[in-house]
């Protein structure tokens, strides 16, 4: 039978565009951040030529060009990096992901830092759901405030999205205790969110694992993940040290954008007659303001809470009378005047402090709440332990002396090497209990000298940096600091 015209033309068409023609494309794009802890806006990037990049108002003009079906996903951590994310406990990061629109974020390790009061304050304000899969109360109840998956729509398809934050890499699918909170075993939690996502009718499953910044997993981590754990399609991680997409298993694992500097951009292949996974492209974005603009909308919400912050961190806490630097003479003042303030608001007969705790020192004249944080930006809280004589000389006898300041103690070395140290009364007594008081951090990890040596230890959960500042509100002008603490000869 000869074809007619019509036909022929069709049939032409068709060969000319070749054999994919007949096969219909579908595509999802993810958009990915994490870790922005409470990086708000634009700044001038050295790694990009000091070019201005980042922020969510670059980010929100980015993700609305973009004209495939698309998600915005972030991975947690939203405060501890400024002193805007720190003032409102990550609200003013949450206040952004609200208005992009995200369709899901992650609670990061960081914060999980707040007690559940301070979370569910922060879940509530949250238009976004607030994923976290393997976090429980001490109580051992999920917190209702947060979900543990929810299944979110990106054309005609339906994505499910969990989240698991693992708490040490090293030691892997082991329940932890946190100072608040409960993490659960993060596969046997996999599994339970992957099987509700699963029965929801769920099309793709993504999970969103977040990893204890104090830390680092490497790509081996993931794929020993993936072989102990349920079948996922894509994990999208904020762990810094991976870069690239790589396959682990039958699992896509995929970097984040990170520090609000850039956003990943996920291309999901989807088949059309099942919606599976079958490819995935990914490329990570720099957040350029000359190259994608930034959102009027989002400015505003970003100037509010930029001008709330400068009326807070403007606020009057003391007056120096000398400057107080991070270091002189291989000492650092301003680590000598922490260490006397624990001492003097803990009551005990000495402090330590590590002079990795203080980022910065303060100018002489009046010191302000934003001159404060920028001295103490950790969120270390102070500790009083209590120790006999001869186990507080086998504790500093394994710190580095160049690494500490003491309050109440004088450390004396010879040829560099501790040989004692004595308390303002003379010579450590070795069956006498002494006092201490400590930052968190120095005293955080199995191996620490002053924690394995202690008799017993408690959390006063009175940040350091809150410490400080009531030492400045108790005098009218405070001096420099004795110096001397630790005599060399």
């Amino acid at each position: 039978m000869p074809l007619t015209s019509p036909f022929k033309t069709a049939l032409l068409a068709l060969l000319l565009l070749g054999p994919g023609a007949c096969a219909k494309k579908e595509q999802v794009v993810i958009f990915a951040t994490g870790r922005s802890q409470g990086r708000l806006w634009a700044r001038e990037e050295p790694s990009l030529k000091n070019k201005r990049a980042g922020g969510f108002a670059v980010f929100k003009r980015l993700y609305d060009q973009e004209t495939l079906p698309k998600l915005a996903l972030d991975a947690g951590n939203w405060s501890s990096a400024t002193p805007e994310g720190w003032l409102t406990d990550g609200r003013s990061t949450i206040d952004c992901l609200n208005a992009v629109p995200y369709g899901a974020a992650a609670a990061g390790m960081e914060d999980l830092s707040l007690p559940p009061k301070a979370l569910q304050k922060l879940a509530e304000a949250s238009a976004v759901p607030l994923l976290a899969s393997n976090l429980y109360l001490k109580t051992n109840k999920k917190p209702d405030f947060l979900r543990s998956s929810v299944i979110l729509r990106a054309g005609g398809r339906k994505i499910g999205v969990f989240s698991a934050v693992i708490s040490s890499p090293a030691r892997p699918n082991r329940a932890k205790y946190l100072t608040h909170y409960k993490l659960e075993k993060e596969t046997y939690e996999a599994e339970k969110a992957v099987k509700a996502l699963r029965d929801g009718g769920a099309d793709v499953i993504v999970m969103l694992l977040g990893i204890n910044p104090k830390e680092k997993a490497g790509p081996e981590f993931f794929r020993e993940f993936v072989s102990n754990g349920p079948r996922i399609d894509l994990i999208i991680t904020d762990e810094p040290s991976i870069k690239k997409l790589f396959k682990a298993g039958r699992a896509w694992v995929a970097p984040a954008g990170l520090e609000a500097a850039s956003a990943a951009r996920l291309v999901l292949d989807l088949e059309p007659a099942t919606g599976r996974l079958k490819g995935l492209r990914h490329e990570t974005l720099p957040l350029l303001t000359e190259k994608y603009g930034q959102d009027q909308g989002l400015l505003k919400i970003i100037a509010g809470h930029r001008k709330a912050a400068s009326v807070h961190f403007s606020k009057r806490v003391g007056f120096l009378g000398a400057p107080l630097p991070l270091r002189d003479n291989g000492g650092s003042p301003v680590a000598d005047f922490a260490a006397d303030c624990m001492r003097r608001w803990a009551r005990t007969n000495a402090a330590i402090i590590s002079l990795k705790e203080p980022a910065a020192g303060f100018s002489s004249g009046t010191v302000t709440s934003g001159a404060l944080y920028s001295a103490f930006p950790l969120d270390s809280s102070v500790v009083f332990v209590k120790i006999r004589g001869d186990d507080l000389e086998l504790a500093l006898a394994a710190v580095q002396p160049a690494e500490i300041s003491v309050s109440g103690l004088k450390i004396f070395l010879k040829d560099g090497v501790f040989e004692r140290a004595e308390s303002e009364n003379g010579p450590l007594v070795p069956g006498r209990v002494y006092r201490l008081a400590v930052p968190d951090s120095f005293v955080g990890g199995k191996n620490n000298p002053v924690l394995s040596n202690a008799m017993e230890f408690a959390n006063s959960r009175r940040y350091l940096r809150e410490v400080v500042g009531w030492c400045f509100s108790r005098q009218n002008s405070i001096s420099r600091p004795d110096g001397e603490r630790i005599v060399r000869n």
